[in-house]
């Protein structure tokens, strides 16, 4: 179950651009020597000619039964025999299944019916995989496993509520894939009725809600289907989803005014907080911190989902005075608008492995992210990291100003108070967007406190400082285009061929909506002495 749950946040590489200079104090990228088997496996994966791939994988599976990339090859190797003989994609995942616990059994045969459906052969096999998927996902085994690896992982148990819930919210897709075969072969009564209960468990399902939009056009019902269309393309925003939503209320309302308030009423209907929010109480012994909690993120990382939407609860449950936000996005696993040289410089700096990544005073947690039902498992986490922290004093004044004048945001910060000088120590100037409106492929629309320029004040064992710095808003725009316009040219990741195009470009900044945060931090320890926040008024 982990690879089914997870596989994503696994086996998501390092896939941001990061530019040559980094802030002070930054590290470098770790370069550790593969292990054999990671070598192996990376060879067969590479591997163009699918018959050549699906021997090199069969070979990797029995040189390595014990590597952590088996559920991998597994998966590649199914995909690379329905390419050169389906039928014996089928009597391999029937082995398969012989050796595994039901729920990674019950992702192989889900795949299997999905590949078989995608490339149109053995319709009876891609509908018997998908019935046999379902059946084998069930609650016992799915609990069971998931208990074990958070016990091996030395993480705390799920609550008992929580698991099902999450699986509840796993099995949708499951219920989906045997709806997507059943409307296949044209049973579309039985299709539908499925669509509507994978909805219902996990509305960030896209393909239930095209179909039922589909449906719903079809008969007629000209509203339904474009509040389905616009669930799609909130589920998982892609071009055709984006064509399919607009042209939709195009037909429906004659031209495209309106379009985007109805999707952000369409998203707060169907994406509510899945957090009972209740404001921070401060405590006799609360200090004088501001604790600083940041997240590396992605509008392209489905489990980023989670730790977004677990943010937006942190940031409804305590004032700016308690906590400051600051969100870095990545082009991580997919391109992100929202990203710039200086996200990426700081993300470099910190050596991530992946996104989510998220620390609160500097110190990153394992977590991982999720689907956005396992938010309030995250939040707690955050809560109960954030409130120890406010009880510690600060290991230093930061007193913080901002003001626009004249297309520029001035920030003045005062240091003072610093216990442990440092050649280590910066002081960092954040301006944040405090909202971003952006559709991207993990179902979050509203990006909160999203850092668009960084700026840093070297402290140079310095006890006490004031220092100024001025946000020129046009620079910062321009700086913003520049990334975006050579990212469109060409990325060696996502862009070689120089075709790709971001679906909304976001290197405009509302100057109405605009803050500074500012923190002071240990660039070697990574200790966070003390943050503040100011409005830019």
């Amino acid at each position: 179950m982990r690879l089914a749950l997870g596989a994503l946040l696994l086996f998501f590489p390092l896939l941001a651009q990061t530019p040559p200079a980094a802030r002070p104090g930054a590290g470098t990228v770790r370069t550790d020597q593969q292990p054999a088997d990671m070598k192996a496996y990376s060879e067969a994966a590479t591997q163009k000619d699918p018959a050549q791939k699906a021997a090199a994988l069969k070979k990797f599976l029995s040189d390595y039964p014990k590597s952590r990339a088996v559920p991998s090859a597994q998966r590649q190797l199914i995909a690379a025999l329905v390419a050169v003989k389906p039928e014996d994609a089928v009597t391999q995942v029937k082995t398969f299944e012989k050796a595994l616990p039901a729920p990674d059994a019950a992702a192989l045969y889900r795949q299997l019916g999905a590949d078989l459906k995608a490339a149109n052969k053995l319709p009876k096999e891609g509908e018997k995989a998908a019935r046999r998927a379902l059946k084998l996902y069930e609650y016992a085994p799915y609990a069971a496993q998931a208990k074990a690896e958070a016990e091996k992982d030395k993480r705390p148990v799920p609550a008992e509520a929580a698991l099902r819930a999450r699986f509840q919210v796993q099995r949708a897709s499951y219920v989906e894939a045997l709806a997507e075969a059943l409307n296949a072969k044209g049973d579309a009564a039985k299709a539908q009725k499925l669509y509507k209960e994978a909805l219902q468990a996990n509305p960030a399902l896209n393909n239930s809600a095209l179909a039922l939009a589909d449906a719903a056009a079809k008969a007629g019902r000209q509203e339904e289907a474009l509040g389905y269309a616009a669930q799609a393309m909130l589920a998982r925003t892609n071009p055709e989803s984006r064509k399919r939503f607009y042209d939709a209320w195009t037909a429906a309302k004659g031209s495209p005014k309106g379009a985007e308030e109805y999707l952000d009423q369409r998203h707060k209907q169907v994406f509510p907080l899945p957090i009972e929010v209740t404001p921070y109480q401060k405590p006799a012994l609360r200090s004088n911190r501001v604790v600083l909690a940041e997240v590396y993120t992605g509008s392209g990382c489905p489990p980023c989902a989670g730790a977004d939407v677990a943010f937006d609860a942190v940031l409804e449950r305590y004032s700016r005075s308690d906590v400051a936000v600051v969100m870095y996005h990545q082009h991580i696993p997919r391109p992100d608008p929202m990203t710039n040289p200086d996200t990426l410089a700081r993300w470099k700096w910190q050596q991530g492995r992946g996104v989510p990544t998220y620390a609160v005073d500097g110190e990153v947690s394992n977590r991982g992210g999720g689907a956005r039902g396992d938010a309030p498992e995250i939040e707690s986490l955050l809560r109960a990291s954030i409130e120890n922290d406010l009880l510690k004093p600060a290991g230093a004044q930061l007193s913080l100003k901002a003001a626009q004048n004249n297309g520029a945001v001035q920030v003045t910060a005062a240091v003072s108070g610093i216990e442990k000088p440092s050649e280590n120590l910066v002081l960092q100037f954040v301006l944040v967007e405090k909202e971003v409106r952006y559709s991207g492929e993990n179902s979050v629309r509203f990006h909160p406190m999203v850092a668009r320029a960084i700026h840093t004040v070297e402290l140079n064992k310095t006890t006490s400082l004031s220092a100024a710095h001025a946000f020129s808003l046009d620079a910062v725009s321009a700086a913003l285009k520049q990334h975006l316009d050579e990212f469109e040219k060409h990325d060696e990741r996502h862009n070689k061929d120089g075709k790709f195009r971001f679906m909304e470009r976001k290197d405009q900044i509302d100057a109405a909506h605009l803050a500074v945060i500012a923190y002071i931090q240990d660039t070697k320890t990574h200790e966070v002495l003390q943050a503040a926040y100011a409005e830019t008024h």
